[in-house]
């Protein structure tokens, strides 16, 4: 069977010939592009906590690289420095106007098509184990996203974001 203008070539596999026949169109001997699965896991603060955002919150991160200083991610990302992979981020509240005790909770969120090919979307929000930080390392590229809320008797009154840009 010829094949169409556009079209792929017919298959070679016996069984796709004969079912190209049948049906007098190309069929392909595999799939065009491979299906992706990742599993979604982004939590909402909405869907945890009530939000009532009345105080301010600043957030700051440390990039740190053996042999190199640490910086300040906020002034890599103003300088327009790319951050790279197999980085140690140090992410640390720098201003809070809530009056303590309270909680601190962390998100930290990838995009990108290389987070959902290795189905590392992440994005849920966990209190935090250490004292207003969170201890993360850069893996791969993409836009990725760290939030940081504060939760004041049950109800999330400050919240600040993040940009971590991976090259």
């Amino acid at each position: 069977m010829p094949s169409k203008a556009g079209s792929p070539r017919p298959p070679t596999d016996p069984y796709k010939k004969w079912i190209s026949r049948l049906l007098d169109t190309p069929v392909p001997l595999k799939a065009i592009s491979p299906a992706r699965a990742f599993n979604n896991t982004e939590q909402f603060i909405e869907d945890r906590r009530p939000v009532d955002i009345r105080h301010s919150l600043t957030i700051d991160c440390e990039v740190v690289q053996n042999g190199w200083r640490p910086t300040s991610l906020r002034k890599m990302l103003e300088e327009r420095t790319f951050l790279h992979a197999n980085k140690a981020l140090d992410f640390t509240i720098t201003e809070c106007s809530a009056d303590r005790p309270f909680e601190v909770w962390w998100k930290v969120l990838n995009h990108g098509s290389e987070a959902e090919k290795r189905n590392e979307i992440r994005g849920q929000i966990i209190k935090s184990n250490r004292q207003d930080a969170c201890h993360e390392r850069t893996k791969f590229r993409g836009e990725h996203v760290v939030e940081c809320y504060i939760i004041k008797d049950g109800v999330a009154v400050a919240r600040d974001r993040i940009d971590v840009p991976i090259a």
